[in-house]
């Protein structure tokens, strides 16, 4: 970036922009940055504004306020945002600490191509860390619920196979900018937050969900065509197809209780914590390496 010009900085000169993509979606474009203070490379997020209400900015605001005090080695640091007004609709910029590794997404592409063995040893560290994330944020005086966690939100990071919870606080301002549909993504959204009755457990589910996806390699009601089916589906219980397709019965019996319709049945991040079936993981560091001839990740 040394030889790139800045085409940006933030209102108090402390964070630039400059012109290298590195991530767009239809709510969202994502920069490189750079924090002038520690000369750390950042990301620096556009949100696509849809005419947020005062009420809507105004929580966001209050939102944004709180992730900037939240520091843990598994959740995506949070630095600062403000709001764009020189250009027309005004944009919403968010700085965070900058994940170049990928998501987890993309990993499980990668590593459900491994030994049975091996591919339980990776889901169980990746998601004994994402648990880690969790019990921080609910733990918190005022707890924090994420919303919507997802294996597309969760990002892998440096050579040592670490994960990090990202995109906290975009739930409120999804909500606001696709005109009061639901707050998260449907196919790992609990019953309960069809209704917007919910509490630290539809993290939970969400987790089983993610659980889920790690185990098969695939989306979690991927059969189901529109939002509608879905919906139908999670509100009367019905568990994904490929659920069924788990081949370690005690991982599908976690998935199971994570992602039951009643928020009283599942267990709570603690328990999840504490869980017989993490115990192998503790202590466990996973190396990841890149195989430079195939540019293939190796999980040892």
């Amino acid at each position: 970036m040394e030889d790139e010009k800045p085409i940006d900085e933030s209102p108090d000169k402390r964070f630039l922009k400059y012109d290298i993509e590195i991530g767009h979606g239809s709510f969202k474009t994502v920069y490189k940055g750079l924090d002038t203070e520690s000369g750390v490379p950042v990301a620096w997020c556009e949100l696509h504004d849809r005419k947020f209400s005062k009420i809507e900015r105004a929580r966001f605001i209050e939102e944004a306020e709180m992730l900037k005090q939240l520091q843990h080695p598994n959740i995506v640091r949070f630095y600062d945002y403000w709001e764009d007004t020189k250009t027309k609709p005004k944009k919403i910029i968010l700085v965070t600490e900058l994940m170049t590794s990928g998501t987890l997404k993309a990993y499980v592409q990668r590593f459900k191509k491994q030994d049975k063995s091996k591919r339980l040893k990776v889901i169980r560290n990746f998601a004994n860390q994402i648990l880690k994330g969790l019990a921080y944020l609910h733990g918190r005086s005022t707890p924090v619920i994420h919303r919507d966690l997802k294996c597309d939100n969760v990002f892998v990071t440096g050579q040592c196979g670490q994960v990090k919870i990202g995109d906290l606080g975009l739930a409120t301002l999804k909500k606001a900018s696709f005109a009061k549909s639901v707050i998260g993504t449907p196919e790992f959204m609990a019953p309960e937050m069809y209704s917007e009755q919910y509490d630290e457990s539809i993290d939970v589910y969400a987790f089983g969900m993610c659980l889920l996806e790690m185990a098969t390699g695939e989306y979690p009601n991927q059969e189901c065509s529109k939002p509608f089916e879905i919906y139908k589906r999670v509100t009367q219980g019905i568990k994904p197809d490929n659920y069924y397709k788990i081949d370690n019965e005690d991982l599908k019996e976690l998935i199971d209780s994570c992602i039951r319709l009643k928020k009283h049945q599942r267990p709570t991040v603690r328990d999840l914590v504490n869980h017989s079936w993490f115990i192998d993981s503790n202590g466990l560091k996973l190396e990841v390496l890149r195989d430079e001839k195939t540019k293939q990740i190796i999980f040892t």
